[in-house]
């Protein structure tokens, strides 16, 4: 008895020592993913260059494993690198099945969303959006999932935008802009979430002319992005911003915004946002008549336009081949299942053919025997 006890004490606290290893594991791989997170934007290469590492962690949990993934595919969607964001969500896309966890499920839900929006494939970023939307509606503590509301509004903004016109994207910005401001309060990451909002809720003023509360959206793009130090959405603001200024006729103002914009953008690489500031400068230099300045940002914007375009079509042709692929294995699926019914029906229909015949068969040598009685 004394021999069991022993060794029951030793399996006792090796099993704590385990536990405990595996939690200070977890821990450790949490805390790379909250240090990656803040870096998505700012620093994409360094943020998939440390999860990358947690990945190779042997005891990361499944929920762990898929936000890495996330945030692997993000920061390549931060490098508009679409082509291999999309191949981090396909593998969050097979583990969708083992999450049991509605938080996790909606943010997973979303971030697929938000690669098909930047994809433009929106049909199939809306079937996800709208997946997210239901557990989140349905949650019976909505206080917890405003981000999450947040995020599937911003998006709905986005593509609406596109899809239709910016007096109806405008309704899920402000819907996203309600939803983080409730928020901010306890999760301060959520000011770069709404300096995102404020920042196309200003492009989209811009589109129906209404210069001056464009204007505001700018400022507050601007004031929420600088209280997170997020450089890239500085930029983004100031680069907002100086369209405003432009249409007002100012160009020194625009083209003094737009330089702030290009030296704080430096270390970003956001391809996307330097084409934008390349094309603004562009415009404000011949407008101020300075064609040397002009010459110079009209060529690095017709140049980085070039690249994007080329990569947006190489990705975007790749996903609508995933997407054909996808289709056509439930087709071959649906096709396996339904065989063995297709196989019964036809086995049932030759039976009823073969017992029709046969009826038949029998019914006329009977009016035949039935004729030879009547002439007898």
């Amino acid at each position: 008895m004394r021999k069991w006890n022993k060794y029951s004490a030793i399996l006792f606290f090796a099993g704590i020592f385990l536990f405990a290893q595996i939690m200070h594991s977890q821990k450790d791989v949490d805390s790379i993913l909250k240090s990656a997170n803040k870096q998505i934007y700012e620093n994409p290469e360094e943020a998939i260059l440390i999860v990358t590492k947690a990945l190779d962690n042997p005891q990361i949990t499944v929920r762990n494993k898929i936000n890495a993934l996330l945030v692997i595919s993000t920061a390549y969607s931060s490098k508009r690198d679409y082509e291999k964001a999309s191949e981090y969500i396909a593998a969050i896309n097979k583990l969708i099945p083992q999450v049991t966890n509605d938080f996790q499920k909606m943010n997973i839900l979303n971030r697929i969303g938000a690669h098909y929006q930047e994809l433009q494939i929106y049909d199939k970023a809306l079937e996800y959006l709208d997946e997210s939307l239901i557990l989140i509606e349905k949650y019976p503590v909505q206080d917890s999932v405003q981000t999450f509301l947040g995020y599937n509004s911003i998006l709905r903004g986005f593509i609406y935008r596109k899809q239709t016109n910016c007096n109806i994207a405008l309704k899920y910005f402000d819907e996203a802009i309600a939803a983080y401001t409730t928020t901010v309060g306890r999760k301060p990451i959520m000011h770069a979430n709404l300096s995102i909002c404020f920042y196309n809720k200003g492009n989209c003023l811009l589109e129906i002319n209404d210069l001056t509360q464009a204007k505001i959206s700018f400022l507050k793009s601007i004031e929420h992005a600088q209280i997170d130090d997020a450089k890239s959405l500085i930029a983004f603001g100031k680069k907002g911003l100086a369209e405003t200024e432009a249409l007002n006729g100012n160009h020194n103002e625009a083209l003094a915004l737009l330089n702030d914009a290009l030296a704080i953008s430096g270390n970003v690489g956001d391809l996307v946002l330097n084409r934008e500031i390349y094309e603004g400068l562009a415009n404000n230099y011949l407008a101020t008549g300075n064609w040397e300045k002009y010459t110079l940002y009209q060529n690095k914007y017709v140049a980085i336009k070039k690249a994007n375009k080329i990569s947006e079509r190489k990705t975007i042709n790749q996903s609508l081949l995933n997407l054909t692929r996808a289709k056509a294995k439930e087709i071959e699926n649906l096709r396996k299942d339904f065989l063995p019914i297709q196989i019964i029906f036809i086995i049932v229909i030759a039976v009823a053919l073969f017992l029709l015949i046969r009826t038949i068969i029998r019914w006329e040598k009977e009016l035949k025997k039935l004729e030879n009685e009547l002439k007898s």
